[in-house]
C-alpha cells in the first residue's frame, strides 16, 4: 500500500512538472513571437530574460481592429536590486514618471472622446492587463507608476489593419506609444508597446 502511495505521488508530481514546463514554453514561444511581430525598435525595451510570475498579452494587428491598438503587454517581478536598477536607468535618462490616471493621457482604445486633446499623450488600455482576478482597469492601481518611452503619430502597421477613430485628436490618428510601468510595493515591472 505504502509503495502504491508513493508511485501515486510520483506520477502526479511529474504530470504537474510536464504541465508547468510545457506552460512555460508556451509563455516563451509567445512572447518571441510577439517581439517578432512588432520588430526590435518597437519592442527593444522588453527585457530579455523572463523573470518569476510573468504575465504576457499580445494583440496582434490582424486583430486590431477589434480593440482598436494592436499591442504587447508584459509584466514580471524582479527581486529589489534588478527591480532599482530598472529605476536608476529610468531617473538617468530623465523618463518623467506619471500616475496611472493623470489627465494627460489619451487611453487608446477607450470611448471617450480625446479629440480635443492635442497634447495628449497616448498609452494602452490596461484593461486586458489581468491582476487580483477583480474588476480589470483601463488604468493600473494608484501603487504604478507610468513612464512613457516614446510616443510618435504615423503608420507603424500594414495599412490593412490601422484603426481609425473620430475619439482621438488628429494628430493621434495612428501612432505607437511604448514605456514601462513600475508598482514599488510589489517590484513589478509592465513593459508595453501599443500601436493604431
Amino acid at each position: 500500500m505504502k509503495n502504491y502511495l508513493y508511485f501515486t505521488l510520483l506520477i502526479i508530481l511529474t504530470s504537474c512538472m510536464n504541465l508547468k514546463n510545457e506552460n512555460e514554453r508556451r509563455l516563451l514561444k509567445n512572447y518571441s513571437n510577439g517581439l517578432t511581430e512588432f520588430g526590435n525598435d518597437l519592442v527593444d525595451h522588453f527585457p530579455h530574460e523572463i523573470k518569476e510570475e510573468p504575465q504576457l498579452i499580445i494583440n496582434y494587428p490582424a486583430g486590431s481592429y477589434a480593440i482598436g491598438m494592436a499591442g504587447m503587454i508584459f509584466s514580471h517581478h524582479l527581486d529589489s536590486i534588478e527591480f532599482n536598477s530598472i529605476l536608476r536607468k529610468l531617473r538617468l535618462n530623465r523618463i518623467v514618471s506619471h500616475v496611472p490616471n493623470d489627465s494627460v493621457f489619451i487611453i487608446i482604445g477607450d470611448t471617450i472622446d480625446y479629440s480635443d486633446k492635442i497634447y495628449g499623450i497616448p498609452i494602452p488600455s490596461f484593461e486586458s492587463y489581468e491582476r487580483d482576478f477583480g474588476l480589470n482597469d483601463k488604468y493600473l492601481t494608484h501603487n504604478h507608476k507610468i513612464y512613457v518611452l516614446e510616443v510618435k503619430s504615423g503608420e507603424y502597421m500594414e495599412k490593412e489593419f490601422l484603426t481609425s477613430s473620430n475619439n482621438l485628436p488628429v494628430k493621434w490618428q495612428n501612432g505607437f506609444s511604448r514605456g514601462i510601468a513600475t508598482n514599488e510595493k510589489e517590484k513589478e515591472v509592465i513593459y508595453w508597446l501599443c500601436v493604431w
